[in-house]
């Protein structure tokens, strides 16, 4: 008899950063391939128009509710 050995992948976290809005939004963390969290932040003026890793736009954009890999913690 053959058993499986496992090793547990370790779970990454992604934190909402309002940048400049309003509210508070929980971390999420996992270890596999998940929809990122509905955002909840509001800001006057403005309309969400997805997440990015740059507060300034610079960096990798996501969609609402878009799939992130959790290989990696951001922000």
């Amino acid at each position: 008899t053959l058993y499986a050995k496992w090793t547990a992948i370790p779970n990454k976290t992604v934190t909402f950063d309002n940048n400049g809005g309003s509210g508070t939004m929980t971390a999420q963390v996992t270890n596999v391939a998940t929809d990122l969290t509905a955002n909840t932040f509001t800001r006057n003026g403005y309309t969400f128009s997805g997440w990015n890793t740059a507060a300034d736009g610079t960096g990798t954009t996501y969609a609402e509710a878009a799939s992130y890999a959790f290989t990696a913690n951001t922000t």
